[in-house]
């Protein structure tokens, strides 16, 4: 999968993760979320993609992606805490959500061969 496709793949799911559980809980506007989650994953992407492929080689594959994505879940909770809700552990649940939902998706797309 390109790095491009990887992009708007993360995009689309993140957005709709994180708007749907903002909206369900009723934790702030789910468009609010969803835009926070573009921006966030616009941040963050790019820094994913070559962290993991500098690192894998030396830390092997399944902790180079605990590491990084660890990584991104705490950094893009301080956007979705300037954007979303003023709670810290909201903002830590809806990115921990949102990626844990592309990071799940990406690897079994990885695991079937697809990606």
């Amino acid at each position: 999968m390109s790095q491009s496709t990887a992009l708007l793949l993360s995009i689309m799911i993140e957005s709709a993760v994180a708007a749907a559980l903002v909206g369900a809980a009723r934790w702030g506007s789910a468009p609010r979320a969803a835009v926070a989650a573009v921006l966030a994953t616009l941040a963050t992407h790019w820094a994913v993609w070559w962290s993991v492929l500098w690192l894998t080689p030396r830390l092997g594959y399944g902790p180079t992606v605990a590491a990084v994505e660890g990584a991104v879940v705490a950094v893009e909770a301080i956007v979705y805490r300037l954007i979303v809700t003023r709670r810290w552990p909201r903002a830590l649940a809806v990115s921990l959500a949102a990626n844990a939902a592309s990071t799940g998706i990406g690897l079994a797309l990885y695991g079937l061969g697809l990606a």
